[in-house]
């Protein structure tokens, strides 16, 4: 079939994710909780056959790679753009499935991810098309919170095949997140949130 290189080549780092689905590439920490239900599954367009979410943030000035297990993603995407955006996206996360090292359990207490309360995250946005690559501009909502994000990724197209990569920045602060931490001297501001995933095209 015929296959399209949409974008550049993604700068990748090095960072600890969990693959699609249950379990984990790195059990860092056992779970001291009961496990939450799983997302249900989404229609969409597009469906996602391999994934990863991930994210690091600096504590004590050292990095730490953190990601979710659990996560789903509604993709409606078509390569011929119409008045300016080529679909949209919904993405819905357990923040509950979070792997966050040896402070996973202080990471969904109610001062950062606040999970038992909030037991999911939401982003929704429209996909448009940036110089050589795309932009999935839409918001977050994280802890009851939402925040205006632009997410730029790369996409190769090959067939009814497709694999997406991209990353922006975040800030706590804009969440609500740490608030005792007023200071980057434990928690740093910065989070870097990656995402990677592979999905096929619907009937």
């Amino acid at each position: 079939g015929r296959s399209r290189r949409i974008g550049l080549r993604p700068r990748w780092r090095r960072w600890r994710s969990m693959r699609w689905g249950p379990g984990s590439r790195w059990p860092l920490v056992p779970p001291k909780t009961e496990a939450q239900p799983a997302l249900a599954a989404v229609a969409s367009d597009w469906v996602v056959t391999e994934g990863e979410l991930g994210f690091t943030v600096r504590q004590m000035g050292a990095e730490v790679e953190g990601s979710f297990a659990d996560w789903t993603a509604a993709i409606r995407f078509d390569e011929t753009p119409v008045e300016g955006k080529n679909g949209e996206v919904a993405v819905t996360i357990a923040t509950g499935s979070l792997t966050l090292g040896s402070v996973t359990e202080q990471a969904k207490a109610p001062e950062f991810f606040d999970s038992a309360a909030q037991p999911t995250a939401n982003f929704t946005a429209e996909i448009r098309p940036e110089g050589e690559a795309y932009v999935a501009e839409g918001a977050l909502t994280l802890r009851g919170v939402t925040v205006p994000v632009t997410l730029p990724f790369t996409l190769e197209l090959d067939g009814d095949t497709a694999k997406m990569a991209g990353g922006t920045t975040l800030d706590r602060r804009d969440f609500g997140m740490g608030a005792s931490y007023a200071d980057e001297a434990s928690v740093g501001f910065a989070v870097e949130v990656d995402v990677a995933l592979t999905a096929t095209r619907g009937e």
